[in-house]
């Protein structure tokens, strides 16, 4: 496999959670394992695991539920975009300010 992944079992060992919890992550679709064609089993992409440590790190150090952890990953989306569209605008600034000065 070019990319990384893991199975349910790493993640359970990884962040010492129990299987109930990856149950109802992907029952409230705040994670979703992909199938690779290699693979016998739904594997986690490297995104979804950092998703799955976001989520246990708000419920284990700050007691936030799932519904809560939902609304912080969805608002964390928001600002990443936003922040993307914010660096092509100062790119975009950067090159007219270069054009100008030549």
């Amino acid at each position: 496999m070019g990319q990384h992944y893991y199975y349910r079992h790493e993640i359970i060992e990884l962040f010492e959670c129990d299987e109930d919890l990856l149950d109802n992550l992907e029952a409230e679709d705040l994670v979703a394992p992909v199938r690779v064609d290699e693979e016998p089993e739904p594997v986690f992409p490297l995104d979804q695991v950092e998703r799955i440590r976001i989520i246990t790190n708000l419920m284990e150090d700050l007691g936030v539920n799932l519904q809560g952890c939902a609304v912080i990953l969805e608002m964390r989306e928001q600002m990443l975009h936003m922040r993307e569209r914010f660096d092509r605008i100062l790119e975009a600034l950067h090159a007219e300010f270069e054009s100008r000065q030549r």
